[in-house]
């Protein structure tokens, strides 16, 4: 039986080694060149980039998440979680008047001095106080130690405050801790755990009248934040929409969802963080894009002499594309690898020293490696533009 006719590529390259790779790995040092600045722009850009961005929106919503409720109030002027003017209480008393709302109670919000349990030293730390005798956190840390907050000057540490407030959580194995805020003096009685935030290092829980002994000159008709807890199976979008219509202008209506997209929202959009993070991102691409290209470029025009021969004897620029597509491939599957694990050293790094939840996702993991891919590509396709006009009679 006569043995198919090998192809044209096939005479060339006999032993199936892709023409791709050969090209890349002809020059090492140009080859680790290309696979370290993709590693770079994978890891400290894109990797890190989209898992801080991720991480820091966690923490600026985590003591919204575990808010117990379904309808959120908030003052006409409220900024976000801890700024802006509160609204009076009596809206709380207005609302529980609504049909299909079971539970109406407020937060008061701010920040005042802690004292160092360790050095003595102050450092601000953000308040939240509630009635003790109602549910307000979904968090069963918080439901099993808020009757402490009955006594006076008790308070609840987040154990996940930084470090800037002293080693509260070893203090606290050892019972009581006492310190002071604001002046006055406070019994740390039990630990819970939310996160530091943009706003605050650490956060406090306590009751009301904890708070007016700290803060005796603070209204006590006003509330930063109002929780309604909705029947079961009620709609909080429709209940929303009925409470807009018979509050004044001085209170806004959120659903629990439209409450926590607007904090993200803030964060994003008012402040330099969502523009720096998305610029970094844009910089890493770019730097990945010019480093792929000029190692394709060059790797072009050092074998042009070789590309115009296999022109002159039959090949057509469709092949030459899919050579340097295919070295885009393997680049970017290259950097990617090494670029992933170096990300998660960062993450663990990050989790370690500044307490910021960040960790690797599936979704991540695609949404990088379609960047880097494109990336790869789009700069590969660059590249080719001397490979297309490359004239076999000018080499010869």
């Amino acid at each position: 039986m006569a043995k198919a006719k090998k192809s044209l590529y096939e005479r060339i390259i006999p032993l199936g080694i892709p023409l791709a790779w050969l090209q890349l790995t002809g020059e090492r040092k140009r080859f680790a060149v290309a696979i370290a600045g993709i590693t770079f722009a994978v890891a400290m850009m894109l990797f890190y980039q989209m898992g801080l961005q991720s991480a820091l929106y966690k923490q600026v919503v985590g003591p919204l998440l575990l808010l117990d409720g379904e309808v959120i109030l908030v003052g006409h002027h409220y900024e976000y979680f801890g700024v802006g003017r509160g609204f009076p209480e009596i809206r709380l008393h207005q609302a529980r008047a609504v049909s299909d709302v079971v539970g109406a109670t407020g937060l008061k919000l701010g920040c005042a001095s802690f004292r160092n349990v360790e050095n003595g030293r102050e450092r601000d730390i953000f308040l939240i106080a509630f009635d003790p005798s109602k549910d307000v956190f979904l968090s069963s840390d918080i439901k099993n130690l808020q009757h402490l907050l009955k006594r006076d000057g008790a308070v609840l540490f987040d154990s996940l405050s930084r470090a800037q407030y002293g080693n509260v959580v070893g203090e606290f194995k050892n019972g009581v801790v006492r310190t002071e805020i604001a002046g006055r003096k406070a019994d740390i009685v039990g630990l819970f755990k939310i996160g530091p935030t943009f706003a605050a290092d650490g956060n406090v829980l306590m009751s009301f009248k904890t708070l007016s002994e700290i803060w005796p000159h603070s209204p006590g008709d006003v509330v930063n934040v109002g929780v309604l807890k909705l029947r079961a199976g009620a709609d909080a979008k429709s209940v929303a929409e009925r409470l807009r219509k018979i509050y004044p202008e001085d209170v806004r209506v959120m659903t629990k969802d439209e409450f926590v997209a607007a904090e993200k929202q803030y964060w994003a959009v008012r402040t330099p963080i969502g523009f720096v993070i998305g610029a970094s991102m844009a910089v890493a691409i770019f730097v990945g894009a010019v480093i792929v290209y000029q190692i394709l470029y060059t790797d072009v025009s050092d074998h042009i002499p070789e590309y115009a021969t296999l022109k002159a004897i039959g090949f057509s620029d469709s092949f030459f594309i899919w050579i340097i597509v295919q070295e885009s491939f393997i680049l970017s599957v290259l950097g990617f690898i090494p670029g992933t694990l170096l990300a998660e050293v960062l993450y663990i790094l990050t989790r370690e020293i500044a307490a910021m939840p960040t960790y690797m996702s599936a979704t991540s993991l695609l949404v990088v490696f379609g960047l880097s891919l494109s990336m790869c590509m789009v700069a590969g396709l660059l590249a080719t533009r001397k490979l297309r006009n490359a004239n076999p009679a000018d080499i010869f």
